[in-house]
């Protein structure tokens, strides 16, 4: 029969569990930030190269 666990250790996951949690949404943030920055990047190179049709069509 396994030793009951004691408050420290069920804390200590909870705040790892936490933390993970925490770096994984900042990731995700970077990741979405980054791919804005190019977006606005390559909108802005279309517009200072005169072009007239910049904007991107999407497909639904």
């Amino acid at each position: 029969m396994p030793p009951p666990q004691d408050n420290d250790e069920d804390w200590k996951t909870t705040v790892n569990l936490l933390g993970v949690i925490v770096v994984l949404v900042l990731l995700g943030a970077g990741i979405w930030l980054l791919l804005e920055l190019d977006r606005a990047r390559k909108a802005q190179d279309c517009l200072s190269s005169t072009m007239r049709n910049c904007r991107q069509i999407r497909a639904p």
